[in-house]
């Protein structure tokens, strides 16, 4: 057990920096998990809906590579890959109703992620640094800023939480360097990079916070001060700014039929239109079964073919959770992924019931809900740093919650 604790906080000062690390060491918790507690234990729980569902995906999206036809092998398998991680979800939950290190693990990786926000301001204040390691964005070091944003948000959010814990204990100097660090990553976001569909899911992870430890007339005077932080970041911000009135020149790029905006940006939000309205179109076509796993992007070719612009994209990611599933796996599908969402976020309920609710279960709930937010434009749940996001937080929340009336 003291080997998967560490081998787990290993993974979790990695995983914002690294793919192939996380990857690596995953594997090898997995196994670790199945040597150490057996089968007879990770199947007592399948029963269990935030535990079976995952599996169940999973399973549909093995059977589904049978009736994916003239679709590629290649890319069967690696739609399949995709859903792979959902697997670990009973496994983590399994382990930590046994080991006391969750704190360890989150300390690690917002530790990992403090430095990855230090080298953010640093890539972003430096251009000789932005050139020298080959960044592709301002102050986005690795990956991507979509990715960053995720983490950068879900650590804010939590931290503030814990703030207001600290702060009703009694602990006002903890609540203050807290306050400070979620700052940090806040500033971030508002000044250096950030995901516009940050845009969306901060607001209501942050209401979902306030509803928590505010009532009445405070709610209402914390709701306008929030209103007016946001209208002065937004007049003092250019990278919010930029954010936001890029995409009125991406509508207009959708109307055009145009891969980029006037100004030479790439128009990602009218491809998200696009995409959108062929997957429809794909999901009528097979409602109830799907076209079969990997064959979002057959799909799309034969679509594409002897078109140009928007109309002419071949992808395999229609930047929408529930489309993509659906395509895939059909009603059958898009009916295990919301039941999966429901018995998560019904596993977390705790965490909602007032003030006195149990914190580790806020988190989660938060987590869900940002997840939930996020998949409306992307399919978050099968990208690798969002779903193993997710999957992390359910499996070693619910785990470590166990023994602390999570349900």
């Amino acid at each position: 057990m003291r080997v998967i604790d560490v081998t787990i906080m290993i993974l979790a000062a990695a995983f914002p920096w690294s793919t192939s690390a996380t990857t690596i060491l995953a594997i090898p918790v997995l196994l670790m998990v199945l040597i150490t507690y057996g089968p007879l234990e990770l199947t007592k729980d399948w029963t269990r809906p935030a535990y079976a569902l995952p599996v169940a995906l999973f399973g549909i999206a093995a059977i589904g590579v049978t009736w994916a036809h003239e679709v590629p092998w290649s890319d069967r398998l690696h739609a399949f890959e995709k859903v792979g991680k959902l697997l670990w979800v009973l496994p983590l939950a399994l382990h930590f109703r046994e080991s006391g290190c969750a704190r360890m693990v989150f300390v690690t990786y917002v530790a990992s992620s403090l430095g990855l926000l230090a080298f953010s301001f640093v890539l972003f204040i430096s251009p000789e640094v932005f050139h020298l390691i080959g960044a592709r964005e301002a102050g986005v070091p690795v990956k991507n800023y979509i990715d960053q944003s995720q983490g950068f948000v879900l650590i804010a959010v939590v931290l503030l939480g814990l703030a207001a814990e600290s702060l009703r204990n009694g602990l006002r100097n903890k609540a203050l360097l807290l306050c400070a660090v979620s700052s940090a990553f806040l500033a971030n976001l508002a000044f250096v990079n950030v995901a516009r569909t940050a845009f969306i899911y901060l607001p209501i992870m942050l209401t979902l916070l306030a509803l928590r430890y505010v009532q009445g007339w405070s709610l209402l005077a914390l709701f306008a001060g929030i209103s007016a932080l946001t209208a002065g970041l937004l007049a003092t911000s250019p990278n919010l700014q930029t954010k936001t009135t890029r995409l009125f020149k991406e509508i207009d790029s959708y109307r055009a039929n145009a891969v980029f905006t006037a100004d030479g940006y790439p128009a990602g939000g009218a491809e998200r239109l696009e995409f959108w309205r062929k997957s429809i179109g794909f999901v009528r076509s097979a409602p109830v079964l799907g076209r079969g796993t990997g064959s979002t992007r057959s799909l799309f070719a034969a679509a594409a073919a002897g078109h140009d612009g928007l109309t002419g994209l071949v992808v395999d990611n229609p930047h929408n959770q529930t489309l993509a599933v659906a395509i895939q796996w059909g009603m059958l599908g898009g009916i295990v992924l919301f039941g999966m969402w429901g018995a998560h976020l019904w596993l977390f309920r705790a965490g909602m019931m007032g003030p006195n609710g149990n914190f580790l279960a806020l988190i989660g709930f938060v987590a869900v809900v940002q997840n939930i937010a996020s998949s409306v434009f992307n399919s978050h749940l099968f990208d690798f740093y969002q779903g193993w996001l997710y999957v992390f937080v359910v499996g070693i929340l619910s785990g470590q919650g166990e023994g602390k009336r999570l349900e």
